[in-house]
């Protein structure tokens, strides 16, 4: 008999099971679901991406494999572009590996540091692939709070508790946050930086939602530090460019970490096709399109908290394309969502923060939901206007 292995075991039950359940059953009673789930943007792919790969098709056609770290043209871009949107200086041929998106990157990053059970901390609610990459290395999660009393921030007093406990390789930090929109500044880095350096951890910093903003600019933990070598941040063209489908991201740090992330990766694939590289080239040289976006998501947000805070609910949408709302018992509130108007057969689907807890005992997660402000501009007016007349 053919059985997979003991770590594989532990994520082969799809967590949001229950939900999809309701949400399929709303679909066979004839129900049209607006659906503000997952974070997949409906808006078009960044046309000057679109030209990209039309060039990169021809002029790579005879080309062979791409170089593993990237090429040298489009590292050069994303150096330029970091000078421009943090200030940062970069060396594009020590301190940026292009990744296939950053979810690949996050998941196999552990495998370049991590010993048998050696323990790397990771938010109590965030993205999956923090807990499952640490898994698949053979590390051990260990699970920091982030809790709306501290504005979805890390306590470091029970950072340098558990820092002292586990000492852990690795910390994954992820702002503008998902599934919470919070922001870290400046201040809240430095802190956590030397903290860091104190008991010798990486810090991991998931940036993939850094150029979808509103009131507040966000800045990366490079601007924070001139050392960078316990630092290295991840980024994705997915959110900034609706590019789910291109994979295209890359890492940026210290150099030692990103030498060794780099031969981890000659081990792993060979290299981001050629052709996806000369459409990331575009999308980092054009700023605008990222400002269009967040003209469009800002709409969109203003539209739907509206409606959410019209019925007392507390809504958190400081960055990122997403909306946390505080609801209560987030699984029952999704139910609701989904047969929210039964006379016009429309529901809603959301997700319930219990599900984007990786930590068990987490519980805070259940008292809020994620809205998606991914749906078009009609059907975010249309689901505004639901829960304005339904809820």
């Amino acid at each position: 008999m053919i059985k997979p292995s003991e770590t594989l075991k532990k994520f082969l039950n799809y967590s949001f099971a229950e939900v999809d359940r309701a949400k399929q059953e709303a679909i066979k009673n004839g129900y049209q679901i607006i659906d503000l789930g997952v974070g997949d943007p409906s808006d078009p792919m960044y046309d000057g991406i679109i030209e990209g790969l039309k060039v990169g098709a021809e002029k790579h056609a005879r080309t062979g494999y791409p170089p593993y770290i990237g090429h040298e043209e489009l590292r050069v871009a994303i150096a330029e572009w970091l000078k421009r949107r943090f200030g940062i200086d970069v060396d594009s041929n020590k301190q940026i590996v292009i990744t296939s998106g950053s979810k690949e990157a996050i998941f196999h990053f552990p495998m370049a540091f991590l010993n048998q059970e050696d323990k790397v901390l990771i938010p109590s609610i965030g993205y999956p692939p923090y807990r499952s990459g640490t898994m698949f290395a053979g590390g051990i999660p260990v699970y920091y709070s982030i809790k709306e009393s501290n504005g979805f921030l890390p306590n470091l007093e029970e950072l340098e508790f558990l820092f002292q406990k586990y000492r852990p390789k690795i910390m994954w930090l992820n702002y503008p946050n998902n599934p919470t929109t919070a922001i870290a500044g400046i201040d809240f880095y430095q802190e956590l930086i030397a903290l860091a350096r104190k008991y010798d951890v990486i810090l991991a910093s998931d940036e993939a939602y850094i150029d979808i903003y509103y009131d507040v600019k966000p800045v990366s933990i490079l601007q924070a530090s001139n050392d960078w070598s316990n630092l290295i941040a991840f980024h994705s063209l997915s959110k900034r460019n609706n590019a789910t489908g291109l994979r295209v991201g890359f890492v940026v740090g210290g150099e030692e970490i990103v030498k060794y992330f780099a031969a981890l990766k000659t081990q792993m694939d060979s290299g981001v096709a050629n052709v996806l590289q000369e459409g990331a080239l575009r999308a980092f040289k054009d700023d605008n399109h990222a400002e269009k976006m967040r003209q469009i998501y800002a709409k969109r947000r203003a539209l739907l908290k509206e409606a959410l805070e019209s019925k007392g609910i507390r809504c958190y949408s400081f960055a990122t394309i997403y909306i946390w709302a505080k609801t209560g018992n987030s699984v029952a509130f999704t139910k609701k969502l989904l047969n929210l108007d039964p006379k016009n057969r429309i529901g809603i689907n959301v997700t319930p923060g219990k599900l984007l807890a990786l930590d068990e005992d987490e519980n805070d997660a259940d008292q809020f939901v994620r809205f998606a402000l991914v749906a078009n501009d009609e059907h975010i007016k249309l689901a505004s206007e639901i829960i304005k007349e339904k809820l």
